[in-house]
């Protein structure tokens, strides 16, 4: 049987109003919106429904994987409604406000404590600091091969074949396992759960672990410096005209040092 991990992230709401996002101005952080409610990263949602496509073939055990502090018990429902066998949450203080790096070593002792597994899958990015480096942290600290930006998985003999999206199309990959692969939006939308699938699912039980669980300690914290904050009503727009795009960066550069934001010259 196939044991695959799926990394997911609680986030706010990408789609959620403007006029709901708020600031605050002291910590420097953004404000939890009180009418919309969070939900899991929607790459998180991709990564999770290519497991389960793989479920719907063959004998598979889909586990998710979630880290924060203080999860929605009604948001880690929806992934055990739509098919994941398990949810484990490692949740914490100290997991509020983690950089990458932290985000990635905490992930990966998860990973190790749970022991047992052939693939992790996450998404590309998550919705909210989009930095697309956690994925990369787990895959160095497990010592496991990586597929990024993949559509498609199947599993066959041992091996992961992954269809990924590449710059002049689509790559076929074929890789030993285990091994991690992040997936983007052209595997699908999340199958929708039944309502009898959400009825179980808020029977299941949610295993919850601590920072010490995973014996985790905190080496760096994210911390926003400055805030820029936009004046759209004196914001001027220019457009960088050229025949081709080195000209187009002759031009950028040009316009850039008479400006007086860069002075090396072309």
């Amino acid at each position: 049987m196939i044991s695959i991990i799926v990394c997911m992230k609680v986030v706010i709401d990408p789609e959620m109003p403007l006029s709901e996002f708020e600031v605050d101005r002291v910590q420097l952080r953004p404000i939890p919106p009180k009418g919309t409610p969070p939900l899991m990263n929607p790459f998180d949602e991709n990564a999770l429904e290519a497991a389960l496509k793989i479920k719907d073939g063959r004998e598979c055990k889909v586990t998710i994987l979630s880290m924060g502090s203080s999860l929605p018990k009604a948001v880690l429902q929806v992934p055990l409604a739509t098919g994941a066998d398990e949810i484990i949450t490692v949740e914490d203080p100290q997991f509020e406000h983690l950089d990458a790096i932290n985000t990635a070593h905490a992930l990966a002792a998860a990973i190790k404590k749970i022991g047992n597994y052939d693939i992790v899958f996450t998404g590309r990015q998550a919705s909210d600091w989009d930095s697309g480096m956690v994925w990369a942290g787990i895959a160095e600290l497990l010592d496991i091969p990586s597929v990024t930006i993949a559509r498609k998985a199947e599993v066959s003999d041992g091996k992961i074949v992954v269809e990924r999206n590449g710059t002049d199309g689509i790559e076929i990959v074929e890789c030993s396992l285990p091994a991690l692969v992040t997936f983007s939006s052209e595997v699908g939308e999340l199958r929708y759960p039944t309502i009898p699938a959400l009825q179980k699912a808020k029977k299941k039980e949610i295993q919850r672990w601590s920072a010490s669980h995973i014996e985790f300690n905190k080496a760096h914290i994210m911390e926003v410096r400055d805030l820029y904050i936009p004046d759209f009503g004196t914001a001027n727009c220019h457009f960088v005209l050229g025949a081709d795009p080195e000209q187009k960066g002759r031009d950028l550069a040009r316009r850039l040092m008479d400006d007086g934001i860069i002075s090396r010259h072309i």
